[in-house]
């Protein structure tokens, strides 16, 4: 059900998605243009046309993309006789599903209180008033002790989560000390980011069709023109999303906000409005959790999908804002093109040929060369080894003070 305004469209595919994802079959949809009814959210007439088809088709919950009041969900439930969710309800049902780490978990349960607080706060004023009887079964005594409950619970999860947080904040530092770029996938849920991580970095990422199957990230290492790189698999984006959800999930999304190079992915097999549409709702997701003024990268994906003139049209729709690609996560396509256009936007990376006495050239040494960078040259002649390497900044300087006792370095193509 989707009670939309005058500039709103019905949005009941999405939901109908969603709901699917959560595991329930959609066998009934109805929207309403109309402004919201304060007891309801729709109007009466729509109310008692619902109830006919719960009856009719023995419907056993009913889920609204509106938010609900709690009293509105309350007297949807009591009228048509069966359980009433909405959409916050509903994507913290399918968080629930996928979550698999500790961290996600904990994210989801301080969201799930965090949705819950101001229902409780209603539930103390509906009980003190006696208004509504009975509310969910709590009298005044019991409504006000539960939302005292839901506080200190929230107040300990959030202790927990911002003790992750401060780990993850160390743990992201120490892995940009050897200067090695990080890249962050992000983008609408099910637009391919699972899968271009697998095909970056070879990690058997699980995918799926189904919304939200990332909830944890994972960051991995991957090759770009030789060059190594961090690559991180975040949580999609979806639209109406609370900013409740996205501060629950900040510890998550930290892996976006302190990369180097944000792929901002869309599924470009999607009608050109529908597109243009979920890009400004990633765009504007991004500026919500204080990415800006980072390089972004647009990778419109599904290729295999997306006849010539259409892709035209997708680049296009950018208009040079930023760099755009359009690839197949799936088969490999245009793969190259995405990696020179990263390669391009890399910085930290130096080019140099060296000398450096063989007393110098130890097998760690040697080994940081091949993890750290792009080797094009190792060579022992005369005493010396001979090097010409990409690698960050960093690691060249640490080549640079091992050239003493006649040997040599040089910065840039030789």
């Amino acid at each position: 059900m989707h009670r939309y305004s005058d500039d709103e469209e019905p949005n009941l595919e999405e939901l109908a998605e969603l709901c699917e994802t959560a595991g329930y079959e959609v066998v009934y949809e109805l929207s309403q243009k109309r402004h919201p009814h304060s007891q309801y959210n729709i109007g009466p007439s729509k109310v008692k046309e619902l109830s006919e088809a719960v009856k009719r088709l023995g419907i056993e919950k009913v889920v609204f993309e509106n938010e609900l009041k709690p009293v509105q969900e309350y007297n949807l439930a009591k009228a048509l006789g069966v359980e009433v969710i909405d959409r916050i309800r509903l994507i913290l049902e399918i968080f629930t599903l996928h979550a698999s780490s500790l961290e996600a978990k904990l994210q989801i349960k301080l969201a799930e209180l965090r949705y819950e607080l101001p229902r409780a706060k209603e539930k103390v004023r509906l009980a003190k008033r006696g208004e509504q009887p009975g509310f969910h079964g709590l009298g005044a005594y019991e409504a006000d002790v539960y939302y005292e409950e839901i506080s200190r619970r929230i107040q300990k999860l959030q202790e927990k989560l911002d003790k992750i947080k401060t780990k993850k904040a160390i743990s992201i530092r120490r892995s940009r000390l050897d200067g090695t770029p990080s890249i962050a996938l992000a983008g609408y849920t099910n637009s391919g980011k699972s899968t271009l991580f697998k095909r970056l970095t070879g990690y058997p990422a699980e995918i799926s069709n189904k919304l939200f199957t990332t909830l944890s990230t994972k960051k991995r290492v991957a090759r770009i023109m030789g060059k190594p790189v961090y690559v991180s698999d975040t949580v999609g984006f979806i639209k109406n999303v609370p900013a409740m959800l996205v501060s629950a999930f900040m510890s998550t999304l930290m892996e976006v906000v302190e990369s180097d190079i944000v792929l901002l992915l869309v599924d470009g097999s999607l009608p050109l409005q529908e597109v243009r549409l979920r890009l400004n709702v990633a765009l504007s997701t991004l500026r919500q959790i204080g990415v800006v003024n980072k390089p972004i990268v647009l990778v419109f994906n599904k290729a295999d999908l997306i006849p010539p003139e259409k892709r035209v049209k997708l680049i296009g729709m950018v208009d040079g804002a930023y760099p755009a690609v359009v690839i197949s996560a799936k088969t490999g396509e245009n793969l190259d093109l995405l990696e020179k256009t990263i390669d391009s936007m890399l910085s930290g990376f130096v080019t140099f040929t060296a000398r450096i006495p063989l007393m110098e050239a130890s097998p760690q040494l040697i080994a940081w060369l091949r993890e750290k960078g792009r080797v094009e040259l190792l060579e022992y002649r005369d005493g010396f080894l001979e090097i010409k390497a990409t690698t960050p900044a960093q690691l060249a300087e640490r080549v640079r003070a091992l050239t003493y006792n006649g040997g040599s370095f040089v910065l840039g193509e030789t």
